[in-house]
């Protein structure tokens, strides 16, 4: 259970029940994020490929056919075909000033990551 969350863009900040602070993000640009985990991967990528291609491609070589966790990213493979991706962030307190970085937000270098995250999610609950 959440204690409270927002929403930014394509990120999602959780302040959990036990103060502790959790990122993802969940990519717009799918086809962006898979050729990043295949840069990362060290994977070849046909230029050819459309983004179910190249996902069921990421799947199959990091995955069981349907889901593929490569580093802090995750590649699924809906029944329609669709693919999507989304990125849960090892280091948080990185994320969090990602985030403040692309909202204004500023961040004081004395807070730890469990005050930043409460900070960012009430600055931007209160921006909306």
């Amino acid at each position: 259970m959440a204690k409270k969350s927002a929403i930014t863009g394509e990120y999602i900040i959780t302040v959990e029940d036990n103060n502790s602070i959790r990122v993802c993000r969940i990519f717009d640009n799918v086809i962006a994020s898979l050729r990043e985990i295949c840069q990362k991967e060290g994977m070849e990528v046909d230029p050819k490929w459309n983004t179910q291609q190249l996902g069921r491609e990421v799947i199959k070589r990091f995955g069981d056919g349907t889901m593929a966790e490569v580093g802090e990213y995750v590649v699924t493979r809906r029944p329609s075909g669709s693919i999507e991706t989304y990125r849960t962030y090892g280091n948080t307190l990185g994320a969090l000033r990602e985030i403040a970085a692309k909202i204004g937000f500023e961040i004081d270098p004395k807070w730890n990551t469990q005050s930043t995250g409460r900070k960012l999610v009430d600055f931007i609950n209160a921006s909306k």
